[in-house]
């Protein structure tokens, strides 16, 4: 049947008005249409639309969406609420959250008081255990945690093992005695990443970024079954539920079997890109962590992987390398750690690398020769000036038009070292390299830390004046589970408050439309992502996020207590509260 001539002729004044809806839609009803709302889309006009249609899994108009209507069409009024882009985190470690939810004692401070409510929460634990049993404590980075002497004297028969995050473990007498990490255990090489610190003695009470003889048994390990489901509730809970679409995850091949089976279920809640991490063993000698071959590359040549394989939902992404370790205890840094950084002093330290700059060049230069997408974390300013000099000699030895090279956690503090640093930004910009940072890392900073001197903490607005698009992230292993929010980490960077209520450098806030920036289009860009999501415009894939308040008018205090109303992937409610 032909519909009347005044709804074609509707539809003909729609496209010529809007200029948003593709010729490929025209002539088709939406499967779902969203009405009355307050559509942020992300553009690059900064649009704001009160309609979105939706054919397939696709946008098919952003505007007026009346003539998209038919009978069998989904309608979601949204009545005034704010839609915007699917959220996209371009940095997690989902598997490792999914361990630390499933088998780690959660020994945050705040919510708990101080140390004494640390040992309390152990005690409740371990009476749920048997004799014996090991104690792993996940906190945040630097949090007030129990003394060596106390932990002993809790706990002389459990060994403990708490951490300030994924690179720092104190453990207590048993721990080391179980290991054998007494007095005769060697130390690192001299100028690797990692440190031991030791107690009067001589044994070993703190572990950071420092290998260490984990026994098998110091936690439960997912077979593969419990990792799946593992991975789907962490992705779930924690993600979808938070109108994240997409998660750039890295995480291990376990992991990525899983999710691919969990693809082929229909059970995989988000879109995940897959980042693979690989680790130098140690300095002086460089070879891959699992065959003993020079190739750092060699785990996922075996596997036959390659840059972009996949699909919209299940797709291989970069290679991350680590090059440092954390601000104040083991990043490689130039001046040596200021003595209220870390969470303990060392005199003279100037942290460690991974690699020799040698080294780090010929893993990068292996990676673009491979076609790879390259990401370092590198946290001190030594350390990111290294990761500066290997993507030069990478794409001097195979230059590529548009490598996207990044710098994990770069800016999360950015020294204030006139020559160094605006050397430094100069090289990025004119190399075109991403920051990647993780601004909701602002709320652990202590009293103390945001004292320390000549440094920017998480300087948002520093980087955006100088035109660059950090991607947004929240790096968590089950350090701030809360935070996988999108909103949690843009309300850091537009509020700069800390969790003790310390506003620090309100110089360097940035907006809310920059926040949401950071977890849609610009974390798109950094992965690859940018043609097909990030931004809600005709062609691009179906993933929104309906929020309860409009976040851009909503008092910037309450940002992230804004709840999610419903999540929707490829076209699909997939969320709703």
């Amino acid at each position: 049947m032909r519909r009347p001539a005044q709804t074609v002729l509707a539809g003909l004044a729609l496209l010529a008005t809007t200029a948003l809806c593709g010729s490929a839609f025209a002539a088709t009803k939406a499967d779902l249409v969203f009405i009355n709302g307050k559509v942020i889309t992300v553009d690059d006009k900064d649009t704001v639309a009160t309609g979105v249609a939706v054919v397939g899994n696709k946008i098919a108009a952003v505007g007026d969406v009346a003539a998209w209507r038919g009978p069998k069409t989904q309608v979601i009024d949204l009545k005034g609420r704010a839609l915007l882009p699917g959220f996209i985190d371009a940095h997690s470690h989902v598997a490792g959250m999914a361990n630390v939810e499933a088998h780690y004692i959660n020994i945050q401070v705040p919510p708990l008081k101080d140390g004494a409510a640390v040992i309390a929460r152990l005690k409740e634990a371990a009476a749920k255990l048997p004799p014996g049993a090991w104690l792993t404590g996940q906190g945040t980075y630097n949090q007030v945690m129990p003394t060596r002497a106390e932990i002993d004297a809790a706990f002389p028969d459990n060994p403990v093992d708490l951490q300030w995050s994924v690179h720092d473990h104190l453990i207590n007498h048993k721990a080391a005695v179980v290991m054998g990490m007494g007095k005769d255990f060697a130390d690192p090489p001299a100028g690797a990443t990692g440190r031991y610190e030791r107690t009067a003695d001589g044994e070993v009470s703190i572990i950071r970024d420092a290998p260490a003889p984990w026994p098998k048994d110091k936690s439960p390990a997912f077979n593969p079954t419990e990792l799946k489901e593992a991975l789907r509730y962490i992705l779930s809970d924690f993600y979808l539920k938070r109108g994240v679409t997409t998660v750039s995850d890295m995480s291990d091949m376990d992991a990525y079997k899983a999710y691919g089976e969990l693809k082929t279920e229909g059970h995989l809640p988000t879109r995940v890109r897959m980042n693979y991490m690989l680790r130098a063993k140690a300095v002086p000698g460089v070879t891959s962590a699992t065959d003993g071959s020079d190739s750092l590359l060699a785990p996922l040549q075996k596997a036959n992987l390659t840059p972009g394989q996949g699909d919209d939902w299940l797709r291989v992404g970069a290679i991350k390398y680590v090059i440092d370790g954390v601000w104040g205890t083991t990043a490689a840094v130039y001046k040596p750690v200021w003595n209220g950084a870390g969470t303990t002093w060392t005199p003279n330290n100037y942290g460690g690398a991974s690699m020799t700059q040698q080294q780090l060049n010929d893993a990068v230069i292996e990676a673009a020769k491979g076609g790879w997408q390259v990401q370092i974390h590198a946290n001190g300013d030594r350390g990111q000036d290294m990761v500066l000099t290997a993507y030069e000699a990478a794409k001097k030895a195979y230059p590529r038009p548009d490598p996207r090279y990044r710098i994990e956690h770069f800016a999360h503090f950015l020294v204030q070292d006139p020559e160094r640093t605006e050397t430094r930004l100069k090289r990025m910009k004119e190399g075109h390299i991403i920051p990647s940072p993780q601004p909701a890392f602002l709320w652990r900073l202590t009293d103390v830390n945001v004292k320390e001197p000549d440094v920017k903490f998480f300087p948002m607005k520093t980087l955006i004046d100088r035109g660059f698009h950090p991607a947004g992230g929240v790096d968590t292993v089950g350090t701030q589970n809360f935070a996988t929010y999108p909103l949690f980490s843009i309300a850091r960077a537009v509020n700069r408050d800390t969790k003790f209520g310390t506003v620090t450098q309100p110089e360097e806030a940035i907006s809310v439309m920059d926040g949401i920036r950071m977890f849609t289009t610009w974390a798109a860009y950094a992965n690859f992502m940018e043609k097909t999501q990030g931004s809600i415009e005709v062609g691009k894939l179906a993933d929104f996020v309906v929020l309860a308040q409009d976040p851009l008018t909503a008092p910037k205090a309450k940002l992230a207590d804004i709840p999610v109303d419903m999540t929707i992937v490829d076209g699909k409610v997939a969320y709703q509260r």
